[in-house]
């Protein structure tokens, strides 16, 4: 009985009513949640790399493999047989510096959307922040992300890239547009994932369009080109070629890493600058959105999983 007495207690003050309010584990903290818990983020990034290559002989190394074949077909397919190397100079570089970025997007997407049903045994037994598993799935994308982005700096070094403060500043703003989005488009299609189970494979064939929806593989000049005899549809299909968050982020790693190697000046797309912050503010908007979103869907995550 003393040791009882003795022992502090770790319940919230009654109120007046004299009940104490029952409170959801873990708080509602959400996103800040996850940081909280980032040993548990690290150990599932460490256990879905493990699981990925724990079969291959040379592990690791297949994150080089992968964007080196995409980005051969790219350039032989998109450039060589398709003519675009010669409207583009160094199309090299220009092609692989949007593969980088929509690699990201789409690898955070897809791991994001199928990361609640991979951790279904963990979520019926422990309770833990739920966002950390689609952020967790971002995190294994980004470990992706670096050995593509370790080839495109080889490559643009050794085509005459040259550091400059803007160019990292447009590096950094896009990789900050790709991750605010594909973060919040993540959260929402994880949640949905869980009530209608076709989400993913939807979601394969966008990924597959943002290829060519974009300026990744042809300047948004050529599309302004080809649409200008269209009139009034013409702008349009331009408008909504140009401002999305993709083609902005798209345009900023074009201007860090491709412009710098060639000869001419890279005539940017209207409101560039301008649109890039507007982008990054929307997705912080859209971010807060998503989690709510997320939040009120978990409620039935452990009865429909």
């Amino acid at each position: 009985m003393t040791l009882l007495a003795a022992r502090p207690s770790t319940e919230a003050p009654a109120p007046a009513g004299g009940r104490h309010r029952l409170h959801e584990p873990g708080g509602r903290g959400g996103l800040i949640e996850v940081f909280r818990a980032r040993t548990v983020v690290r150990m599932l990034v460490r256990r879905d790399l493990r699981l990925k290559y724990r079969t291959s002989s040379v592990g690791y190394l297949w994150a080089f493999v992968k964007p080196s074949i995409q980005f051969c077909v790219y350039f032989f397919i998109i450039g060589l047989v398709l003519g675009i190397v010669r409207r583009v100079e160094n199309f090299a570089i220009y092609v692989f510096s949007g593969l980088c970025l929509m690699s990201f997007f789409n690898e955070t997407l897809s791991s994001a959307t199928r990361s609640i049903l991979k951790n279904r045994s963990i979520i019926k037994k422990v309770w833990l922040p739920r966002e950390i598993f689609p952020i967790a799935g971002m995190m294994v994308a980004a470990t992706k992300f670096i050995p593509q982005f370790m080839i495109l700096m080889i490559g643009a070094t050794a085509t005459g890239w040259y550091f400059t403060w803007s160019g990292l500043l447009a590096a950094v703003c896009g990789v900050v547009i790709i991750a605010l989005w594909a973060c919040s488009f993540g959260l929402v299609a994880c949640a949905v994932n869980v009530y209608v189970r076709e989400t993913g494979h939807v979601l394969e064939l966008t990924s597959f369009l943002t290829h060519w929806l974009t300026p990744m593989v042809k300047p948004w000049t050529l599309v302004r080109d080809r649409v200008a005899p269209f009139g009034a549809t013409g702008t349009v299909i331009l408008a909504a070629y140009i401002y999305n968050p993709l083609s902005t982020a798209l345009e900023l790693w074009h201007l860090a890493f491709w412009s710098p190697t060639v000869d001419y000046y890279l005539e940017l797309s209207p409101n560039l600058w301008t649109r890039a912050w507007v982008m990054i503010l929307i997705g912080v908007a859209f971010l807060a959105f998503a989690q709510a979103i997320f939040r009120r869907m978990q409620v039935r995550f452990v009865d429909e999983l």
